[in-house]
């Protein structure tokens, strides 16, 4: 990676540090609105969402391109890690963007999650079908998401 490659260094980023980036979107979410209600349903979204994509990973046990595979990241993780379809990045990005559809945090959340998604690739971490799978996975999570926020009364 050249010194200037500084999207290379936002998707290294965020290859090594998903939770804490994650956990910082949850507390944006629960800041502009700061009820019970918000946190339970966002901390059950997103876990509901990285189960979901986790699980799948165990199912289909494809491997990551090997590109992905030679970076010491994934040499020091666990086994699962190791494994590609889907992108649990890219489901908890389209999850957060889906969740928060008709608020302030859309846009924003919309361009870090396509950028979260985009960069996937270019770290050659995941296939395209990854990233479009984990995609489907998390606007679907989140439209579970909006249908119970409408529905559930804390």
């Amino acid at each position: 990676m050249r010194n200037n490659d500084y999207f290379g260094r936002f998707s290294i980023l965020v290859e090594n540090y998903p939770i804490e980036i994650f956990t910082f979107e949850m507390l944006i979410g629960i800041i502009l609105d700061p009820s019970l209600k918000m946190a339970v349903l966002l901390f059950s979204g997103v876990t509901a969402t990285a189960v979901f994509s986790e699980g799948l990973k165990l199912v289909f046990r494809e491997k990551r391109p090997e590109e992905a595979l030679r970076r010491n990241f994934y040499k020091r993780t666990f086994r699962l890690n190791r494994r590609s379809f889907p992108s649990s990045h890219s489901a908890i990005a389209a999850f957060f963007f889906t969740a928060f559809y008709n608020t302030a945090l859309f846009w924003p959340f919309l361009i870090f999650g396509i950028l979260v998604m985009y960069s996937r690739l270019y770290i050659k971490s995941h296939y395209k079908k990854d990233v479009i799978a984990g995609a489907i996975i998390g606007i679907l999570t989140g439209i579970a998401f909006l249908w119970v926020t409408a529905h559930l009364r804390i």
